[in-house]
């Protein structure tokens, strides 16, 4: 009885060994979605240098035009300058996310806005597209691995109320 006992233990045991935690697709991508909008307010409210720094992983690559990759925090927080002497304001709103089966892995797509005003009160604007790859951390938090832009078209007058499920 002692042998038949241990042994429904051990196979109790390896059976819930091998069970992972089911996976919250929904809520993982939804919460992805809202360090992607929160990361666009702190660039607003505080200044583009914080706001990069803040949400990047410490092995974090950008793509930027007519550059080589940049990699790792200093050389990514070297293209920004301090938000007192920032000279416009970038914001963002992704408009698709996907997920990982796993749950820690995702990414982004948006539409960019990069706004400077001149000397005369003037405001010129530029537009583009983003991507933003995001790992989530052992805290629960998101942070961007690879983050990358391009220049594109003035938006219609389009506005996306939520972003489309897959």
């Amino acid at each position: 009885m002692k042998l038949f006992t241990l042994l429904v233990a051990l196979c109790l045991i390896a059976v819930s060994c091998g069970q992972e935690e089911a996976v919250d697709f929904e809520a993982a991508r939804q919460s992805m979605i809202e360090a992607d909008k929160a990361f666009s307010l702190m660039s607003v409210e505080e200044g583009m240098r914080p706001a990069f720094d803040y949400y990047m992983d410490d092995n974090a690559t950008m793509y930027r035009d007519g550059m080589d990759p940049i990699t790792g925090r200093e050389d990514i927080l070297s293209l920004y300058p301090p938000p007192d002497n920032q000279a416009g304001i970038l914001s963002w709103e992704p408009f698709f996310a996907e997920i990982s089966e796993s749950g820690d892995l995702g990414y982004t797509l948006g539409k960019y806005v990069y706004t400077v005003t001149d000397t005369l009160g003037v405001e010129n604007e530029s537009y583009g597209y983003y991507v933003t790859i995001w790992k989530k951390q052992p805290n629960g938090s998101w942070k961007y691995v690879f983050d990358t832009g391009v220049n594109g078209p003035q938006p219609e007058e389009e506005v996306i109320d939520e972003i489309p499920e897959e």
